[in-house]
């Protein structure tokens, strides 16, 4: 691990290495730094508070991270709420007196910031996504002040999330593409512990017996349980059957997941002041009016100990079934429909069996199919909704708590980051494409909320065109997109895949990557019957049961998917697998064994249509050369998601696609090695 004090090279802060990965696909850990090493030991904890007990501290027990997330001061005139706000944007880190109303300071990252944490002394860690850091921020004694770098510390690739231990002294950090919980001293910020987890892991909490830390992951319907203490990780299925009236429960499919980006805990009273308004019963085809503010009565809060978790529930359709589209349009459920799963901690279980909800020709109101950020106390939960722009109060009693909406919100585009002070018993959201930080009084009216526009910094890289295309994508319920409110985000979060297998008119179909894969790929589609991306888009849409888009916003969305931000390799693995990596790369472009042939330079395609033996009958099937850029991390592999592994895929006896059947193992392992450096 490498800690980098606060002076020193910009460059060496912010290098990324472009190293091998590990042999499962994520990258090794890295050896020691020279530069750590020979660090004075005056030097030692370059990370620690300069001045303790100055600035802003903690607001209640917040030890999750977010794009958007509190602290206070408390002085002679009272206190003063603030927020932290990451920026999609640029490098800064934004200071808004929440009590004042207005954006106090701007703070320069090391690098574009992801999500934001207050830790239990007042600093600030910020995951910078992109460059494979935490930066420890340190609060001056008034808010006008920007905060102070104090150091920069190097983990696992794609750094999102972040949450603190009960006892404060454990930072953990997921990383997506690598998927990895790495536990760091959050008092030096000294790695303490890396583990392996399932793919794409995301928001990640501590449980309240202080042993465990609760994962989500935006693929594969699963939460992650991690001991702290040792290596254990165990999984918890999140996947639901159809829960509808005159369905047989057992019979019935069962639904696969994704979106999984929040986390919540239920909260009880004694932490703070924040008694839930009356819940109110109805179906979700139903209105959804703004109640009176509610009384402060006694109520029946929501039961300890459990995790909630939004996320939506997927039917791909039948993988061996030809269908219109992109899933089964006769289903009586839309392919995608959210729902909120509650898991009870202690038992390590989810409590959510079924996906409860209507036919997709009785639902009126906008679902929230891209859930982002979430907060629960009480009997409330609230979670943040891109694509409908909306925030969603939730009743945390119920079974699934979707399906118990006691009111929404209409925010500005893009909320990403959702906090709430139990204090006033207000909800702070930021809304990142519109730059807008909303306030709003949970006892007031429904139009009380005041909205703060965040400043700009000159030379932003971010145009009026790619704002549009970002909009676009993240859009649902748009009939121009789809029929069933389905966005290009649904299927390819954070612009990568959902890791399934959809049926199509052309047989089963695996979701592809779109980050770093739109140049010097074409043609386009499995089939690689469309020559430009254009014609792909609008033969996507025209599946998905959508008008299409005019030609400037087609445009705008291509121009926003091809400058999507891709991962960085950043730890140097071992001398040993450095060798099984050279050796792999050695076996992709030997002649005999014929990878480089079709897959040129080791990353892009030949342009061309294969027969690699993956036909279901007798007739031929030929499919495009696909790209290998970041394969490692997109399993499962083949158009139709057949091989669960890279390995699978050169042990299989039928297939044609270059010859390794007759390499060694050892060779095979070598050359998995390889393309999981792509």
């Amino acid at each position: 691990m490498r800690r980098v004090p606060a002076v020193g090279s910009l460059a060496l802060l912010t290098s990324v290495f472009a190293a091998a990965c590990g042999g499962s696909g994520r990258p090794a850990a890295r050896e020691p730094s020279p530069v750590a090493a020979s660090t004075p030991a005056r030097e030692v904890q370059p990370c620690a508070r300069q001045r303790p007990g100055v600035g802003a501290a903690r607001v209640d027990a917040g030890r999750q991270s977010g794009s958007l997330v509190l602290a206070e001061v408390s002085g002679s005139e009272g206190r003063r709420l603030l927020a932290y706000v990451t920026d999609l944007d640029e490098p800064t880190l934004r200071t808004i007196d929440v009590t004042a109303g207005r954006e106090v300071s701007v703070t320069r990252l090391r690098g574009q910031g992801e999500q934001a944490l207050v830790l239990a002394d007042g600093r600030v860690a910020v995951t910078l996504r992109r460059d494979n850091l935490v930066e420890i921020l340190e609060p001056g004694a008034r808010p006008e002040e920007p905060l102070s770098s104090r150091c920069a510390v190097e983990v696992p690739t794609d750094p999102v999330a972040m949450a603190t231990t009960l006892d404060d002294r454990a930072l953990l950090v997921t990383s997506g593409y690598a998927h990895k919980l790495t536990t760091l001293d959050s008092a030096s910020l000294a790695r303490v512990r890396t583990k392996d987890l399932a793919r794409e892991p995301r928001a990640v909490l501590a449980a309240d017996d202080g042993r465990r830390a609760f994962v989500s992951h935006v693929v594969g319907a699963k939460l992650s349980v991690v001991e702290l203490d040792d290596d254990a990780v165990r999984e918890i299925d999140l996947h639901q059957r159809l829960g509808r009236a005159g369905l047989n429960q057992r019979a019935s499919k069962v639904r696969e997941g994704c979106q999984g980006f929040a986390l919540a805990m239920a909260i009880p009273f004694s932490v703070g002041v924040m008694p839930p308004p009356p819940v109110v019963e109805r179906p979700p085809s139903a209105p959804s009016p703004q109640p009176a503010p509610p009384k402060a009565a006694p109520t029946t809060p929501a039961r300890q100990g459990r995790v909630f978790a939004p996320f939506v529930t997927v039917d791909p359709g039948e993988s061996r079934r030809l269908t219109s589209g992109y899933g089964d349009a006769s289903s009586p459920l839309a392919a995608e429909v959210s729902s909120v799963t509650v898991i009870d901690a202690a038992a390590e279980r989810a409590m959510t069996r079924a996906a409860l909800t209507l036919p997709r020709r009785e639902v009126k109101r906008a679902d929230c199919l891209l859930p982002r950020a979430a907060a629960a106390s009480g009997a409330s939960l609230f979670v943040a909704c891109l694509g409908i722009d909306s925030v969603l109060e939730l009743d945390a009693r119920a079974l699934d708590p979707a399906r118990a909406e006691v009111r929404r919100w209409k925010v500005p585009a893009g909320p990403m980051g959702l906090a709430l002070d139990r204090a006033t018993r207000t909800l702070i959201i930021a809304s990142q494409f519109d730059r807008q930080v909303t306030i709003l009084p949970l006892d007031g009216p429904a139009d009380a909320g005041r909205q703060l526009s965040l400043s700009r910094s000159p030379g932003s890289s971010l145009t009026p065109e790619l704002a549009l295309g970002r909009a676009l994508f993240h859009r649902t319920g748009d009939p121009m997109i789809s029929s069933d409110g389905r966005a290009c985000a649904s299927c390819h979060p954070d612009g990568r895949e959902d890791a399934l297998t959809w049926s199509t008119p052309e047989g089963p179909r695996q979701t592809a990557m779109l980050a770093g894969r739109l140049s010097d790929t074409g043609p386009f589609s499995w089939s690689g019957s469309h020559p430009t991306v254009e014609d792909h888009v609008a033969h996507t849409f025209q599946r998905l049961g959508g008008a299409g888009l005019p030609a400037a916003q087609t445009q705008a969305l291509i121009a926003y998917v091809k400058q999507l931000p891709v991962p960085r390799f950043g730890e140097h693995a071992g001398q040993e697998h450095r060798e099984r990596v050279a050796r792999g790369k050695e076996l992709f472009f030997d002649r005999e064994t014929a990878c480089a042939s079709c897959h040129v330079g080791g990353q892009t395609t030949d342009g061309a249509r294969h027969d690699v033996g993956t036909r279901t009958s007798a007739e031929r099937l030929d499919l495009e050369t696909p790209s290998l850029r970041f394969v490692g991390a997109t399993a499962p592999y083949f158009h139709d998601g057949r091989y669960k592994t890279l390995l699978e895929v050169l042990d299989a006896p039928d297939s044609k696609m270059g010859h390794t059947t007759h390499l060694s193992r050892a060779d095979r392992l070598s050359l998995v090695a390889y393309l999981e450096t792509l």
